[in-house]
């Protein structure tokens, strides 16, 4: 008579191990992507911090008289790159009404994109916004510092230029190094008392939702954004004050 103790435990053995591997195997394909995804998050949320870090030194540069800033942040799950406001495809037209002429400016921008995820962080003109890849929603996490006193009727319309003598992009830890190049201070009487502002977005990095909630918010309280062209307009301005800051990013 065969002795069958040995099958019996080649068979156990078996069966433990395939549970060994498809429990392993389940972890892989459920657990793992679940992993991936919080850690895309926490890295995207890092970001969104260190963006509105970045934001304020870019203030106390043009606000505080600060001659140079540095940030030293982690980008993980992604890249940081630098566009020069000469390379950029986004532009605020600003006219003041009657004979003031149209003013043209290209902010530039730093922009965040995850490798893991479809986030994208656009500091622009002294804005932090947050934006899903191939979404139509927009968010702005920091708003820029534009406002209409209503007693004296004066619209104060401060704009951030960014500008690199060279492209730069960036993963890893890496140091932002930058400081104002030049301030110029314009104010206009508008003729008519209305001022008119354009935004062009960028193809490639829609911002215009994020634009359109805050200029018509009661911040800043314009009306639009107006067809053909998707201008916005503020009624019964005597004084327009333009305040331009170039910010140069020597380094990251």
């Amino acid at each position: 008579m065969m002795n069958e103790k040995a099958v019996s435990e080649a068979i156990g053995f078996i069966l433990i191990l395939g549970l060994v591997l498809t429990g392993i195997g389940l972890v892989t394909l459920y657990g793992y992507p679940v992993l991936v995804k919080e850690q895309s998050n926490t890295d995207v949320r890092n970001m969104e911090r260190a963006m509105i870090v970045i934001q304020n030194d870019m203030k106390s540069l043009c606000f505080k008289n600060v001659p140079y800033k540095e940030a030293t942040l982690q980008v993980s799950g992604g890249t940081l790159e630098v566009i020069n406001s000469s390379d950029s495809n986004s532009m605020f037209t600003i006219s003041g009404g009657g004979t003031n002429p149209d003013i043209e400016f290209h902010p530039g921008a730093l922009v965040y994109q995850s490798d893991r995820g479809t986030e994208v962080i656009t500091l622009e003109n002294g804005a932090v916004m947050t934006r899903q890849e191939g979404a139509t929603g927009f968010a702005m996490l920091a708003e820029p510092r534009w406002f209409y006193d209503g007693p004296t009727k004066t619209l104060v319309v401060y704009l951030m230029k960014i500008t690199a003598d060279e492209r730069m992009a960036k993963s890893g830890m890496a140091t932002v190094r930058m400081s104002l190049a030049s301030t110029n201070p314009q104010v206009y009487n508008p003729t008519d008392q209305t001022v008119v502002v354009r935004y062009n977005e960028d193809a490639d990095n829609k911002l215009s939702t994020a634009w359109k909630n805050y200029l018509t918010s009661s911040t800043v309280g314009m009306s639009g954004p107006s067809a053909p062209d998707y201008t916005y307009t503020l009624s019964g301005v005597k004084k327009l004050v333009i305040k331009e800051y170039e910010i140069k990013i020597l380094g990251i």
